[in-house]
């Protein structure tokens, strides 16, 4: 409501201060990750070595979402917000150090990003729920503004993180903490002003179906476990893209174009989805919706090197991670029960073990069969696999309720 005014069917979607620092903040993640992965494959490090690199940055992750993000379903957001980046903004200058053939500096900047972006994401996610709900908000139109908002973000970092980290390292670094510092304030000015609400004029949600509420927890479930192994082919891909590109002989300055392709189908996804409803409440689509973009690919594998290849190969991978997500957000932030940064943490914890574990399956998979291709043939099994479990686990959860059309 905005002024005290009810919710109105209808209204535009909103997008508001949070989704502004979330573009911001997912631009800048995804510049660093570009930026760290780009320099480890000038270093000349292998795949597997890519692949525990990132896995052991995404073991904080995963931490900071467990342990810490999590919490804030009782302390407030906004000013723990505001606290973490400015925190961030002090850490990222180590940047700057990075240098030679060490790793060092840059392990400390991985684990301090991703120790700070495992609490904003599960945070963010929890205030936009919990305070859009208490507005009378659809919740699909809360998944997918949230979703535009870090998707926009990765592409603008993706396509120039390799580019910055070999030409102008300092821009990320020094541009990085200028753009926390900003953010926190604004976070603070926020908090002062609505406390914890999100005001505004939101789309109501469309009307429960009859006979009962759908099975949210089966639902989930299921679209977890699709999204997590999307996430193993998709980001076990991307992270380790710049050194398959770089092998191939493509330069810096082309790296990232190529590999934003991934986001960019991320992004033109959510914005198609933003006003289906025609997937809520049916396993069936669903489970057929995921395993079939993760197919595709793995289809995409058997392309003949060249620019349609670098750029399609990416921009499937895309897809096959936007699908689930876009299913497991939505469900995991439908939540009666309150935690909603609770449910945050979790869908942002299983992110981070794909994050983890995706580069570092398929390095060392690269490393035992010599061939980037063989990667294809991992994304052909977890595209069965996910077929099977969504179905499965959908099913165990009980009957799904049909709900009733917009």
């Amino acid at each position: 409501m905005r002024g005290g005014r009810a919710a109105r069917k209808g209204d535009a979607p909103l997008f508001g201060l949070f989704h502004l620092l979330t573009l911001f903040l997912s631009a800048l993640l995804w510049t660093l990750l570009a930026a760290w992965n780009t320099r480890a494959a000038a270093l000349g490090l292998g795949p597997l070595a890519i692949g525990g690199f990132n896995g052991g940055a995404y073991v904080v992750y995963v931490a900071s979402a467990l342990l810490i993000a999590r919490r804030t379903d009782r302390w407030g957001s906004k000013r723990p917000l505001a606290a973490a980046l400015f925190l961030f903004a002090a850490a990222l200058p180590t940047g700057l150090l990075w240098n030679g053939k060490g790793l060092g500096w840059m392990a400390l900047t991985a684990g301090l990003t991703t120790l700070f972006y495992g609490f904003y994401y599960p945070c963010v996610e929890g205030l936009l729920s919990r305070a859009e709900a208490r507005e009378g908000a659809d919740p699909a139109g809360t998944t997918a503004r949230f979703s535009l908002s870090w998707s926009a973000g990765n592409i603008l970092g993706m396509a120039s993180g390799p580019w910055l980290i070999q030409c102008h390292p300092a821009w990320i670094f020094v541009g990085g903490s200028t753009v926390c510092v900003g953010a926190g304030a604004a976070a603070l000015v926020h908090a002062a002003r609505y406390g914890e609400r999100l005001p505004g004029a939101y789309r109501a949600p469309a009307p429960r179906p009859a006979g009962g509420s759908p099975n949210r927890r089966g639902l989930r479930t299921a679209a977890r476990a699709s999204l997590f192994l999307a996430c193993l082919a998709f980001f076990g891909t991307m992270f380790l893209y710049p050194k398959v590109l770089w092998t191939e002989g493509v330069g810096a300055s082309r790296i990232g174009p190529y590999a934003a392709c991934g986001n960019l189908t991320v992004f033109l996804l959510f914005l198609s989805l933003s006003g289906s409803r025609f997937w809520i409440g049916r396993p069936v689509w669903t489970a057929a919706l995921c395993s079939g973009a993760l197919s595709l690919f793995a289809a995409a594998f058997l392309l003949p090197a060249g620019s349609l290849a670098y750029a399609l190969l990416p921009a499937l991978g895309g897809l096959a991670y936007a699908v689930p997500y876009a299913f497991a957000l939505y469900y995991g932030l439908d939540t009666p029960d309150g935690d909603h940064a609770g449910q945050g943490a979790l869908h942002e914890t299983l992110i981070g073990l794909g994050l983890g574990l995706g580069p570092l399956i398929s390095g060392g998979l690269m490393e035992a069969t010599g061939a980037w291709r063989s990667l294809g043939g991992l994304a052909a099994l977890l595209a069965a696999l996910s077929l099977i479990l969504h179905l499965g686990l959908a099913r165990a959860g009980g009957r799904c309720a049909v709900p009733a059309k917009d």
